[in-house]
């Protein structure tokens, strides 16, 4: 089975077996600049690298597919409104592509191979340049009759006047404050400055004050976001994945502080808070099963 994961800085897949295992990969940086056609082209000569002639693939993209297989839009890869991503890849590639939201992608991987396994009612939280979530109730994704379950990045989480700004378009979001960006700005104004979050990590791993009041901020925005989801949906866990997840111990402490303090019963505050067992492939891992699997 073969899965690709198309961000929007790097495209990945791989050979996946059906316990989960990843076989063989391979990655190219993404031109985000480039129209359509040539896109669709990179990533048939990706798969084909990989199997030349594949029985079926499944796409993880950064954004929105309607039941009907439109594109509503990728947000970090612009001029793919309203496209039919299945239908031209499955053009390139003679074979049936499924195509699935990344961040609900990588749930069905966490479902399949991951925590899931214990916890069949749980929120996959992707942490990284935006924030985003992959939504299983009682051991199945829910995607929503649009196919936008699980947007939790544009909760709004600050009505005052100074909010700050989401690349949604919007203020006051909760991947305002809790993504890239919003860490970024946070530590610029405590008087410092990085271009990525590992020198800040780092910086807070060896307990400079100003980095680790950045991961404090951000467990307080994402308390503030998924207090919400927990009163209305009581999960079974919280599982959080993508490239900040790394330093979830930094996070953790604010999070769960601020989950006991907004949450509508006691016990709602308890929810486990884990991070991803499948780890950085769970993108590739799920979108190869997207074929193969009863959603």
């Amino acid at each position: 089975m073969i899965g690709v994961d198309f961000g929007g800085t790097h495209i990945k897949a791989g050979i996946v077996g059906e316990d989960g295992t990843l076989v063989r990969s391979t990655l190219i940086d993404t031109n985000a600049g480039a129209p359509p056609d040539p896109m669709f082209d990179a990533i048939a000569e990706v798969v084909r690298s990989l199997e030349d002639k594949p029985s079926s693939v499944g796409l993880a993209i950064p954004g929105e597919v309607d039941p009907d297989g439109r594109c509503w839009r990728l947000p970090n890869v612009p001029g793919f409104e309203g496209v039919r991503i299945a239908d031209e890849l499955s053009k390139r590639l003679d074979c049936p592509v499924v195509v699935e939201n990344d961040a609900t992608t990588a749930a069905l991987g966490e479902l399949l191979f991951g925590h899931g396994k214990k916890h069949p009612s749980f929120l996959l939280v992707t942490l990284g340049t935006g924030i985003g979530g992959g939504l299983a109730i009682a051991g199945r994704l829910r995607r929503g009759a649009h196919g936008f379950a699980g947007e939790i990045g544009h909760l709004r989480i600050d009505t005052s006047d100074g909010a700050w700004p989401c690349g949604c378009g919007k203020h006051g979001c909760m991947e305002a404050y809790a993504g890239t960006q919003g860490l970024l700005r946070r530590y610029a104004e405590l008087g410092h400055s990085a271009d990525s979050i590992h020198p800040i990590a780092d910086a807070a791993h060896g307990g400079e004050a100003a980095a680790r009041d950045v991961f404090g901020d951000m467990g307080l925005a994402l308390g503030r976001g998924l207090s919400l989801i927990q009163n209305v949906l009581d999960l079974d866990a919280l599982v959080f994945s993508g490239g900040i997840s790394a330093s979830f111990d930094l996070i953790e402490p604010s999070l769960r502080s601020e989950l006991a303090a907004r949450v509508f019963a006691p016990p709602l505050a308890t929810v486990p808070l884990l991070v991803s067992e499948v780890g950085e492939h769970a993108g590739v891992i799920g979108a190869a099963h997207l074929p193969v699997t009863d959603r």
